[in-house]
C-alpha cells in the first residue's frame, strides 16, 4: 500500500502532475490523504515538497526508520509557468530522503538531453557565492538560521567578498523563472558555491565552479564539507553525478506511463 498525502483542498498545486501519474503506473495499491490534516503518517507514504505538514510527517518517518517517497523540483528541466506541457518539464523523487544521496551507474543519454555543457574548473573566481536553501529545507535540516551561521563561519576562513543570493520568488513560485538576476550572472568571477541543499549547486558545477554543502545534500559527493578548506577546494569530474541525477527526475508523462516506475525499478530504488 502506498499513502499519498496530497493538497486535497489545492486542486491547483503542481502536486498533482506527480500524483496523477503515479495513481496510473505505480505497482502498489494506492490510498490518499489530506496533507493539511494528517499528522501521523504511516509507512510507505510519498509527499510533494514541504508543503502542509509534509516536513513534519517526513522528520518522524525518519525517526522511525519508516519508508517513505519525496517528490520536489528536479535537478534540471524544471517548470517554465510560460510554457508548461506534460512532456517538457521534470519533477525528481527519492527513497527516504528529499535529495539524491548517492551516484547510481547511469548512462548519459537522460542529462544529454538538456544540452549543457560541462566547463573545465579554472579556480580564478574571486567572491564566495551563498546561495541559501528554502527557509524550510533549513528547518528541515534544524538550522533556521543557516546563513547568518554560514557567513560568519565563511569569514573564519578566507577574506574574499560574499555574495549572498536568496531564492527567487515570485507569482506563487519559486526558481529561475522568478529570478530577477540569472544564477549564471551570480557565478561569474564566484571562487566557490556555499549553499546547505540548493540546486544551484548543480549549475555552479558544470560551470566548473567547486561547491561547498550540507552533509545531507545531493552534492555531497562531489562536493567539500568543510569551510576551512575554502581557499583549497575539491573538485572532482562531475559527469557521473549529473548523469545518476538526470535518471531520478520525471516528467508528469513518465509518471504516467511507467517509465518511472521501469526505471526505479532497474535501478533497485524501486
Amino acid at each position: 500500500m502506498l499513502t499519498i498525502y496530497a493538497p486535497s483542498s489545492n486542486k491547483n498545486s503542481k502536486a498533482w502532475e506527480v500524483f496523477n501519474g503515479v495513481e496510473k503506473s505505480w505497482p502498489d495499491q494506492i490510498t490518499k490523504l489530506d496533507n493539511a490534516v494528517e499528522t501521523d503518517p504511516v509507512s510507505n507514504s510519498m509527499f510533494w515538497g514541504f508543503v502542509g505538514n509534509n516536513r513534519e510527517m517526513v522528520k518522524k518517518l525518519e525517526a522511525r526508520n519508516h519508508n517513505y517517497w519525496f517528490t520536489d523540483t528536479p535537478y534540471f528541466g524544471r517548470f517554465n509557468n510560460n510554457d508548461l506541457r506534460p512532456d517538457n518539464h521534470y519533477w525528481r523523487i527519492c527513497k527516504n530522503t528529499i535529495h539524491v544521496p548517492y551516484i547510481k551507474d547511469c548512462k548519459s543519454d537522460r542529462f544529454e538531453k538538456f544540452g549543457i555543457k560541462i566547463k573545465a574548473p579554472n579556480f580564478a573566481g574571486k567572491h564566495v557565492l551563498v546561495c541559501p536553501s528554502s527557509s524550510g529545507i533549513n528547518s528541515y535540516l534544524d538550522r533556521p538560521n543557516w546563513t547568518t551561521e554560514i557567513t560568519e563561519q565563511i569569514k573564519r576562513y578566507t577574506d574574499r567578498p560574499i555574495k549572498v543570493r536568496h531564492k527567487p520568488r515570485g507569482r506563487g513560485t519559486s526558481g529561475p523563472s522568478e529570478a530577477k538576476v540569472p544564477l549564471s550572472e551570480d557565478l561569474k568571477e564566484a571562487w566557490c558555491l556555499v549553499t546547505s541543499c540548493s540546486i544551484a549547486a548543480v549549475e555552479a558545477m558544470c560551470e566548473g565552479i567547486p561547491v561547498f554543502c550540507d552533509n545531507k545534500s545531493f552534492a555531497v559527493d562531489v562536493g567539500n564539507i568543510e569551510l576551512a578548506d575554502i581557499e583549497n577546494p575539491y573538485y572532482g569530474g562531475p559527469e557521473p553525478w549529473l548523469y545518476s541525477l538526470a535518471y531520478q527526475q520525471f516528467t508528469p508523462e513518465e509518471f504516467a506511463n511507467g517509465t518511472a516506475v521501469e526505471i526505479l525499478l532497474d535501478k533497485g530504488i524501486l
